[in-house]
């Protein structure tokens, strides 16, 4: 095995920099385009999420009201897991020139990609029923309780070691 010299080593050093820099650059770039935008096959409904899933639109037509609450709501939330399920396909795609297809993240991330769907799962419903059970919103399923934060710190309680006394000046 030859040892580099060190203007070999430092120019490829300077080279695998190079590299990494233009793979994040790209990531970014192909990150922020991530989001996605799924629409009925009437095109009276549209649903648009961020890289992360999150709802950023919602456009309705008029045409989409023909019929009750509760299929509109099954349609938009349909549209709204096909959305997401691309997006996080999108995401996967995105990362995968940072680590290569063989990387324990880009595994870790394509593991959470739910399947396609082709029909409505069972169980997951949503209406607009008047009825309510008191102290639930009949639209929202119940959330379980989020889980608890620790203890904020005091300013006063900083680790950054700056207190000037702890080296004796």
């Amino acid at each position: 095995m030859t040892v580099p010299t060190p203007d070999e080593w430092l120019a490829n050093f300077n080279a695998k920099i190079a590299d990494v820099k233009a793979k994040t650059e790209a990531f970014e770039q192909d990150l922020e385009r991530s989001g996605a935008t799924e629409t009925s096959p009437d095109g009276s409904l549209s649903v648009s999420v961020a890289p992360n899933g999150s709802l950023t639109n919602l456009r309705i037509d008029e045409s989409a009201w023909r019929g009750n609450g509760a299929e509109l709501a099954q349609k938009i939330m349909g549209l709204a897991r096909k959305a997401q399920r691309q997006a996080a396909v999108n995401v996967a795609e995105a990362f995968a020139p940072l680590g290569g297809p063989d990387h324990e993240a880009l595994r870790m991330l394509t593991g959470y990609i739910p399947e396609e769907e082709d029909e409505e799962p069972e169980g997951a419903s949503y209406s607009f029923a008047e009825e309510s059970t008191p102290g639930r919103d009949p639209v929202q399923p119940p959330r379980p309780p989020a889980p608890p934060r620790p203890p904020r710190r005091r300013p006063d309680e900083d680790d950054d070691f700056t207190n000037d006394d702890l080296f004796g000046r």
